[in-house]
C-alpha cells in the first residue's frame, strides 16, 4: 500500500490498476488518475496510477490536479504492500510505490 497520503482522499490512497506512463503531472494522467513517485525517488518524472482504497476499489479523489508528482511511501518488497499489491520499482531503483 502506499503510505503517506492520508487525508487527501479522506483515508488510504493505493495505487491500483497498470501504470499507465511516465508523468510529469496529474495533467499528463487523464481525469481520474494521479501522478506519482516513491519518496526519495529523484526522477522527476512520476507514474500515473488509479487511487483505490485498500481493497483495489476506485476511489475517486476531488482534490485539485497537482503539477508535479506526489511523493507518496514507497516499497522495497511486494510483502511490504496490502495483499493483491505488489511493489512496482524503476530500472535501478531500490524504492517503488505498492500497485494492484
Amino acid at each position: 500500500m502506499i503510505r503517506g497520503i492520508t487525508g487527501m482522499l479522506g483515508g488510504l490512497m493505493l495505487a491500483s490498476g497498470s501504470a499507465l506512463g511516465a508523468c510529469y503531472n496529474d495533467f499528463d494522467c487523464g481525469f481520474g488518475n494521479k501522478c506519482v513517485k516513491a519518496s526519495g525517488d529523484v526522477n522527476i518524472t512520476g507514474v500515473c496510477v488509479t487511487p483505490s482504497d485498500q481493497y483495489g476499489n476506485r476511489s475517486y479523489d476531488y482534490t485539485p490536479p497537482q503539477s508535479r508528482p506526489q511523493n507518496v511511501g514507497n516499497c522495497s518488497f511486494d510483502t511490504d504492500c496490502g495483499i493483491g499489491f505488489s511493489c512496482m520499482k524503476r530500472s535501478g531503483q531500490i524504492y517503488g510505490i505498492c500497485v494492484k
